[in-house]
């Protein structure tokens, strides 16, 4: 008899108990915000926008190189995508940094040819006037900016791409660093 009075007893609390958790949870008032109608929905379309965002963006930045050195800079990274796909065209934009005072070379190359760039510095061709840097195969190249310069390119096979600024053609030493403005636009 007194196990059907414990369970009795124990039955209540657990009834009791339940129904206080229930009265505690915090109630919305009026004034809050309201969670969306359908979360998934809303995480799906952000996505999606923020994917058509990479799709049309571009890259408006400057790379920033030492005097006689280079560097590069990942498009793919900076446009937020994971690669560049064919049939995608862009704009390749370059200007002097500073104002004209220095010249530098401006490359457009795939994951290969960023490997490459690394052990090939530029070699002045006399008869063609201008750099040419060996075994590699660069989408776009501006030789000694002074000026803006574009084009428009096409991307041929996916992959990851790169826009490098180059002046390892200067002699001497200076602790200079160059800002050499790019964009990439999406067109």
């Amino acid at each position: 008899m007194r196990s059907h009075a414990y369970l009795c007893i124990f039955a209540v609390l657990v009834i009791l108990l339940a129904c206080t958790a229930g009265c505690t949870a915090p109630q919305k008032t009026g004034t809050g915000t309201q969670a969306p109608a359908n979360p998934v929905m809303t995480v799906k379309s952000q996505t999606l926008a923020s994917t058509q965002a990479a799709r049309t963006a571009g890259i408006d930045t400057t790379i920033n190189i030492h005097f006689n050195d280079f560097d590069c800079l990942d498009v793919t990274k900076e446009l937020g995508v994971e690669y560049l796909y064919p049939d995608q065209k862009y704009t390749v934009w370059a200007t002097s940094p500073g104002s004209g005072t220095a010249n530098v070379n401006v490359l457009f190359v795939d994951v290969g040819d960023k490997e490459k760039i690394q052990t090939v510095p530029p070699v002045w061709d006399a008869v063609k006037k201008t750099w040419v840097y060996e075994g590699l195969v660069p989408i776009v190249q501006f030789n000694d900016i002074t000026t803006p310069q574009e084009k428009t390119i096409t991307i041929k096979k996916q992959g990851k791409y790169y826009l490098c600024a180059d002046d390892r053609k200067e002699s001497g030493v200076n602790d200079a660093v160059l800002r050499v403005p790019v964009k990439l636009t999406r067109l």
